[in-house]
């Protein structure tokens, strides 16, 4: 048992390495535009069923 958790945690600690490190490789979002209004809809949307 203690072997699966073992395995469990090591293999835990390389998927949030990666992720670490493919965040580093992406460039940075580009910012939010300041001037963003609500749209708003002549005719209401339907429910949804």
């Amino acid at each position: 048992m203690f072997s699966l958790i073992a395995l469990y945690f090591a293999y835990r600690r390389d998927v949030v390495t990666a992720e670490r490190h493919m965040a580093a490789l992406t460039p940075a979002a580009a910012p939010v535009a300041q001037d963003a209004r609500p749209v708003v809809l002549d005719t209401p949307l339907p429910l949804a069923a």
